[in-house]
This record gives structure tokens, sequence and C-alpha cells, in this order.
């Protein structure tokens, strides 16, 4: 439509002016039906220098099939097809004492159709006698690699047959690798000389991602000091988190629980990432075995109730997930990010400053075990200090990174260590002021709570975090590692095998740690709360806040029913990834540590998420009474 068919060559002049139009053209003899109809006149005049359309010739194209004397063919042998139709139908139908084993360009069926013919096509069907035999291979593969591989051997009359043997625990077969869907198979003379490859794959159930991660050599899980290259694989979630084959790193995690059989990791990728709907990305991802909690959920709901408590800024996020490693199903875990300074964890500015006091700090007490020491993963007066006001001990730095540069031991340990020294002398001089002025109350106070309903041990000596914000105070929390809360450990008071229920520790007068501020665990184990609780200002403050936690730890309650009334409660959604758990590690009713025998004895999942429920119930009733809440 541009110049050279609209411009003047076409309709200008040329082919509209006196040579045209004029008088040769237009007069009597030019001008009638023949010239001005609507030959002349029409789009075929107009256009391209006047020409007619040009109509090409039909093509034909010949198809050929050819038959010998052990089989006949039905339909027609020799046909002539017109381009871009279909030829008739045929069939290739065996003599006696034959079987029909494919046509000579690989299409196995005995009826066939050519369809759009764009070409001369020449076939034949391929008979063989019915005492001449055949093969086919069938492999089963995982991960790639070859598990199993059957040969088969039969008479030309003769299906083979082939069921694969059954899958491992969480896995599943896809479809072969010819598209033929189903396990079992049989094959015909036709598919003599293939392989078949079925792969088994893991077994995804609803509602639970799935993770699938490759170590290299294949080593699996067993190093908790050093990080081995892995890739990994996400599946079974939204399509915008999933992704293949990842660069990664893996460590194993845990302090106690790195004694288990199931182990909890780390996974570091190259590059920050999402993971399972997280509204930001990191390089870390920690994974939670909850080997040594038979209802998996006591961390899950610890961490739930701390994100409806105002008093604690930042929680974990927490998701159930499905792990395979090294082509191996490894159980289901409890994904989490880690305690860290950045977006979507502590929030605060991750600059390190000449001014100490103008940096975010987070703070483990007990993060690290003898054996880090030992091979030189932390160093006193590097990566932690002891505070003498609370009975030596070490207080690690979680955040600056101690390795960075800019981070220096005399400037930046040295601030927050008398920081810490500063709470600890107002807590001991009961100096509510000061305390206000130092620390933020509101967190210690819910911090607090959770940790007295759960009676954790842990609650006092390790995994306790603390954060300082920038210029400002000195936080609570974020809350982690619950797993031996909730009545879930057999050595409370050092003694082994000694039950724990909600009203233990009321009793229990003999521990060293029991003094005036009162008899409830954390109160009198720990002592930033032994010294808190002695505080007739923070006891009102605590006891306006039991009232209020009341409907939050309903709500976060409805989230552990076992009774079918809440279709979306954890034992609903992931009841039957418990179960596979349950069967993977076979650790219900065994004998682990630091389950009591009262947990030894409850036999299932539901009786498991049962008795922690009723558990904290009990407890937070326990506690009211203690501090007079009506």
């Amino acid at each position: 439509t541009g110049d050279d068919n609209t411009g003047d060559d076409n309709t200008g002049d040329d082919n509209t002016g006196d040579d045209n139009t004029g008088d040769d053209n237009t007069g009597d003899d030019n001008t009638g039906d023949d010239n001005t109809g609507d030959d002349n006149t029409s789009d075929d005049n107009t256009g391209s220098g006047g020409l007619g359309e040009f109509v090409p010739e039909e093509v034909y194209y010949n198809v050929t099939y050819v038959i010998d004397d052990k089989g006949t063919l039905e339909g027609e042998a020799i046909q002539r097809v017109k381009a871009g139709e279909s030829a008739k139908a045929v069939k290739a139908i065996a003599a006696n004492g034959y079987v029909f084993a494919g046509w000579s360009d690989g299409v196995e069926l005995e009826s066939r159709q050519e369809l759009n013919v764009r070409r001369d096509i020449t076939v034949f069907p391929i008979f063989v006698s019915k005492l001449s035999t055949y093969t086919v291979t069938y492999e089963t593969r995982m991960g790639g690699r070859v598990i199993d591989s059957s040969e088969k051997t039969a008479l030309a009359s003769v299906s083979t047959k082939y069921v694969p043997k059954t899958p491992p625990l969480a896995y599943t077969y896809g479809q072969w690798n010819d598209g033929r869907e189903g396990i079992e198979r049989a094959d015909s003379v036709i598919s003599n000389g293939k392989t078949f490859v079925i792969e088994i794959v893991p077994q995804s159930i609803d509602n639970v991602p799935t993770i699938e991660i490759m170590t290299e050599n294949g080593t699996g899980n067993n190093d908790r000091l050093n990080y081995k290259n892995c890739t990994v694989t996400l599946r079974n979630t939204d399509e915008e988190d999933c992704f293949e084959d990842v660069s990664a790193q893996l460590r194993g995690r845990g302090n106690s629980s790195w004694g288990y059989p199931k182990k909890g990791f780390k996974l570091k990728f190259d590059k920050k990432r999402t993971m399972l709907g997280s509204e930001h990305k990191a390089k870390s991802w920690i994974f939670i075995s909850n080997y040594g909690d038979p209802s998996y959920l006591r961390n899950m709901i610890g961490y739930d109730m701390s994100d409806e408590m105002s008093g604690l800024k930042y929680t974990v996020m927490h998701e159930f997930i499905d792990v395979y490693l090294d082509n191996e199903y490894y159980g289901l875990f409890m994904m989490t990010d880690k305690i860290d300074v950045g977006k979507g964890r502590v929030d605060l500015d991750k600059t390190i400053y000449d001014d100490p006091s103008k940096m975010a700090y987070i703070l483990e007490i007990g993060a690290s075990t003898q054996e880090d020491r030992d091979n030189g993963l932390v160093v006193k007066d590097v990566d932690y200090f002891t505070a003498s006001r609370d009975k030596g001990r070490s207080y690690f730095i979680s955040y600056p990174d101690t390795d960075d540069p800019e981070y220096i031991p005399e400037v930046h340990l040295a601030y927050i260590k008398d920081y810490v020294d500063q709470c600890l002398a107002a807590l001991s001089a009961q100096d509510w002021t000061k305390i206000c002025e130092l620390m933020d109350i509101d967190s210690f106070i819910d911090y607090y709570i959770i940790q007295e309903l759960y009676m954790n041990k842990d609650g006092f000596w390790r995994s306790v975090h603390f954060y300082k914000e920038p210029g400002g105070k000195l936080y609570a929390g974020p809350i982690w590692d619950l797993d031996q809360g909730l009545g879930n450990v057999a050595d409370m008071f050092g003694s082994a095998n000694k039950e724990t229920t909600p009203t233990t520790d009321i009793s229990y007068v003999n521990s060293s740690y029991n003094k005036e501020a009162g008899k409830l665990w954390i109160a009198s184990a720990s002592t930033w709360y032994r010294r808190l609780v002695r505080n007739e200002e923070f006891i009102e403050l605590l006891r306006t806040r039991l009232k209020e936690v009341e409907p939050i730890m309903l709500k976060v309650l409805e989230r552990a029913v076992t009774d079918g009334s809440n279709p979306n409660s954890y034992y609903s959604l992931y009841k039957n990834a418990m179960e596979r758990e349950v069967q993977r590690w076979n650790r219900l009713g065994a004998n682990v540590w630091p389950n009591t025998s009262t947990i030894r004895n409850i036999k299932t999942v539901k009786g498991q998420i049962d008795y922690m429920r009723e558990w904290m119930l009990e407890r937070y009733d326990v506690l009211c009474d203690f501090y007079d809440v009506n």
C-alpha cells in the first residue's frame, strides 16, 4: 500500500490519463461492455499491471502401499491424492502364520490414513513369523539414574508384560518415555529392540510444597560445620515460587537436635530469592526437623502466637514443606527464615557505623556449643561475651556479621556488652524508670507469656534472642525454638524421666533458681524475668496483658483442632504428610529425648496434638491463678 503501488506509477497519468481514458480507449470501440464493464474496471485491471488472476494447476501426489506375500491390504494400494487432501484409509492384515509388526515408517497401528498429503508417500507393512522372537527392555530411573532394568524376550505372537517394583516411600511413578500412562504395561512385537523408561518421582501431597535437594557426590546432611554444594528444586507450590536445579549450599544445623537421625539444616542460595510466598528475597533459609516433637506443632503454634502478639514486632516465617534429599524422602520439615537484620526479617538499618550506638544488634543466649568453640567457629570477645550479672552466660552476636571488616569487636561488641550490663544492673536495682528507659517492656511481657505458657526448657539459657534498635531500646525476641515446651521434656529440672505437667514447677522447691520471685519456670530460671517479676509495675502490666492474650491463644489453638471442625487446621491440612513422616521415621512410641513417658505412650499424631493443645489451655489457667488474673 506504499508509494510503489498507490502512487503515480499505477494511479497517475500513465493509467488514468489520456492513454487509457482518452479518445483511443473511451470511444465507441472501447467504452462498451467489453472494456468498461466488469472485466476491465474490476480489481483485476486496476491492480498490478492490469493482469488477470493466475489460477495454478491442481497438484496430485501418489500414495503407495507395498504388500508382499506375508499379508494383504484392505483398501486401495495405490492412490492418487490431491494436494492437501487425505488418502483413503487402509489396513494391513497378516497372513496365516505371521503377525503384523508395524509399518516401515514407524507407524504402529494396523489401520492408517494419510492426512493432508503434500508429497509422494511409499510405505509397506512389516510382517514377521509367529515363531520368531523379539526383545523389549524396561528401565526404572530415579533422578536420572537407572535403579532397575529388565529385558523381556517373547514369541512374536505373545505380548510381553512388565510391572515395575513398588516405589520407595513418598515416591510414585510418572509417565513412560513413550507417553503411555499407567505403571503396568504390555508390549507386542512392534516394540522389538526398544527401551521403555519410567521415572520415579516425588509423590506430592496437597497443600505441602516439595523441595528436592541433590548434594554434591550424594553425601547427604552429615556435616554441621561445613557447607557442601547442592542443587535445589521447589515444586507443588505457587507457580511464581517454583524453580528447578538452582545452585545452593547445604549445612547441617542444630545443637541437641543434631543427635537425631533426622537432622535440621540450612540452605544458602547463591543469589537472594523468595520462598513459599515470602515477601522479601534472602539467601539463607532454615529447615527444622521437629523430630523431638511428635505433635509437629509446638514451634508452629508458638510462632503463630508471636504473629498475633502486638508486643513482638518480628516473627520468623514458618511453613511446612516435604524434603527429598539425594533421591530419598527425608521427611516433613518446617521451613523458616533466618533471624537476621533485613527486609522481611528484623527490619532495621543494616549499616555498621563507627558510632556503635547508631547500629542494630541481634543477640542470642547460648547460640553455640563447645564443639563450635573447639573448631574455632566462635571466639570469645569477638563473636560473644559473657555477662557476669547473668551467671556468666554467653551472649552471641547474631548481627552484625562478625566477619564483616567494618565490625570492630573493641568498639561494637564492647558497646552492646555494656548495654546488656546496664539492663541487668537496672533490673538488679529494681530501678523501674531506668528499666523502661533501656528495655521495651511490651516486648518483654509478650515474650515472657509465650515462654512461660510453654514452660519452655530452652526459654532462659539457649535460643533466647534480643535485638536492639539503632539508637533505641533492647527488645525481646524474635521467639525461637519451642519444641521442648508444652510438656515435651523429661529432664526439666535436671533429673531424667520426670513428668512435666502444667503445674509441675509450682510445687518444685529444690531448684537452685527458685528464689522469692516465684516458682514458675521462666520467672525462676531466667535472670531477666526473675528480676522483672519482683517489680509491681511489671506485674500489673503482665496481669492486664494475660487477660488480653486469652482470645489470641484460643484463636491460635483453633489451628490445632483435630476433630474436623476447622478444615484449615494444621491437622486437616497436613495429616497425610504427618502420617507419612511417621512412617518414614517410625518415631511415635519410640524412646526419643526429650519425650516423657506420657508422650511416648500416645501412638497417634492426632493424640499428640490433642495432648499439646490441652496442655496449653491448662497452663494458661496456671499462669492466671499464679498472677491473680480474674
